[in-house]
């Protein structure tokens, strides 16, 4: 039974012919997913022969693998795995049971853990295509629930490529579900992703103008305050703690740095002082506003949206120092609001938005001991919960009866065993020059991971023998690389 849904039991009826021969049945224009199949014959005369079923995805050809001595990690890595191929139909759906839409945020929010894992290069290419494809016009209108007409506006990148049901119009208290900028933001970010991890700059060249238009019609939605906040915030956070100011306004942000990168790069340098004049405007505005000091002295980011009192959450801290709003000289106490977040609730209290950030940013800080901890805690928000619940793909909110059993969507932190435990770092784009760092949790004494760069395959293992830990790394010659032991 999916939470607050029906029970989710998709069914075919297939009509046997007249004779004694045996007839064979095979779906070739839908696919079902489930745990369970099953069989019923509605007649006695029926004979069930042979049942099989396949499981089937675009996201077949690996690039990456992880594997050690602690059976908690590899169950983990194979629930978000199976998730993830359970989701790669041609689009990125959101589940394969519910609604199978092509929702855009985890294009970019969960790019790096999915192209570590899986050859994502031309799933992306099609990805953004789809994007280009349904951008919008000024012209372009749909009709709302009482028949006028609604138009999205000029460069609004829905929320959904390809999109099936246009009119998801605002929902009260909720926001937009139609327009939402961690989903539009693929365009630029999900371009910029597919950029590190394979090193080809027409991806940029192909995406650049979407981008630039996208982030143009954004321009029309500051509020007076400066502030990006009409989508759904740190979606998915389990308790609602959305901060839609601070998350959304980061990744306008993000989004004029990342733009102002690509300018430079094809050579565009009015657009690029434009962008980066623009990325220092929203800085200092987001600073001048949400930048406090707390009871103890030191500065952190409050929730625009708790005017009353200081809140803060793991996210609104996390951002801003992942994307480089953060002042040089207030940095330090950044961090330390940040791990404060992390201590203060002993897990990982971030929605989808958020999460991967938080994630990136403990690790960026010297903080693998918390994220080791927190993803192996028995009760939810935990990914070892979902295995504990007996799940066998990942779970859509942190909780057991996630409503969906099979949604990728916060499947972050196959990224860390990458680049955290592992420690595989791209410095350069394409991993043309890297930095292996890696990262031994306590419960961890010996861990293999491989990953195919477009230079070829990286191979990093450890073995811990007592204090000492044995790394052996190889690197193909055409990479250019520094081996980091400092949090051995």
């Amino acid at each position: 039974m999916a939470k607050n849904w029906m029970m989710i039991d998709n069914c075919i009826t297939y009509i046997v012919g007249k004779d004694d021969e045996w007839e064979t049945c095979k779906l070739v224009f839908t696919y079902f997913a489930g745990r369970f199949m099953g069989v019923e014959a509605k007649s006695d005369a029926v004979e069930i022969g042979e049942m099989k079923g396949h499981a089937i995805t675009s996201a077949y050809e690996e690039s990456g693998t992880f594997e050690c001595d602690d059976e908690r990690y590899n169950q983990i890595y194979d629930m978000v795995k199976k998730a993830v191929e359970a989701n790669m139909m041609s689009v990125h759906t959101d589940c394969p049971t519910i609604e199978r839409f092509a929702w855009q945020e985890p294009n970019h929010l969960m790019a790096p853990a999915i192209m570590y894992m899986k050859n994502g290069k031309k799933l992306w290419e099609k990805f953004l295509l789809d994007m280009r494809v349904q951008q919008h016009t000024a012209d372009d209108y749909f009709y709302d629930y009482e028949g006028n007409k609604f138009y999205p506006g000029d460069g609004l990148m829905p929320g959904q490529a390809p999109c099936y049901i246009p009119n998801v119009l605002p929902v009260p208290g909720m926001g937009s579900f139609y327009d939402i900028i961690p989903w539009g933001s693929t365009c630029i970010i999900g371009t910029y992703w597919h950029y590190i991890f394979y090193g080809d700059q027409k991806i940029i060249e192909d995406n650049y103008d979407a981008g630039m238009k996208y982030f143009k019609y954004l321009q029309t939605k500051v509020t007076e305050d400066g502030f990006i906040n009409h989508g759904l915030g740190d979606w998915g956070n389990p308790r609602n703690e959305l901060a839609r100011e601070n998350i959304e306004t980061a990744f306008f942000y993000a989004d004029a740095k990342v733009l102002a990168r690509f300018a430079e790069m094809l050579g565009k340098d009015e657009d690029k002082g434009t962008l980066e004049t623009y990325a220092d405007e929203i800085k200092s505005n987001y600073n001048e506003k949400l930048l406090v000091q707390n009871e103890e002295g030191y500065w952190c980011y409050k929730n625009w949206d708790h005017p009353d009192k200081l809140v803060m959450t793991q996210a609104s801290q996390a951002l801003p120092l992942y994307w480089g709003l953060v002042p040089e000289n207030k940095k330090d106490d950044i961090v330390k609001a940040f791990r404060q977040t992390l201590v203060n609730e002993q897990a990982f209290i971030a929605g989808e938005v958020g999460l991967p950030y938080v994630i990136q940013t403990a690790r960026e800080n010297g903080m693998n001991d918390l994220i080791a901890q927190f993803i192996l805690r028995e009760e939810h928000p935990s990914y070892y919960a979902f295995i504990l619940d007996g799940e066998t793909t990942l779970g859509e909110y942190w909780e057991n009866n996630p409503r969906s059993h099979c949604h990728d969507m916060m499947g972050h932190i196959i990224e860390w065993y990458y680049n955290g435990i592992a420690g595989i770092i791209p410095e350069e784009p394409g991993f043309s020059k890297v930095t292996i760092k890696p990262y031994m949790p306590n419960t961890v004494n010996y861990f293999i991971c491989t990953f195919n760069t477009p230079q070829g395959e990286i191979k990093v293992s450890a073995r811990r023998s007592g204090k000492e830990v044995e790394l052996d790394v190889k690197v193909p010659e055409t990479i250019e690389y520094i081996v980091d032991r400092s949090n051995l």
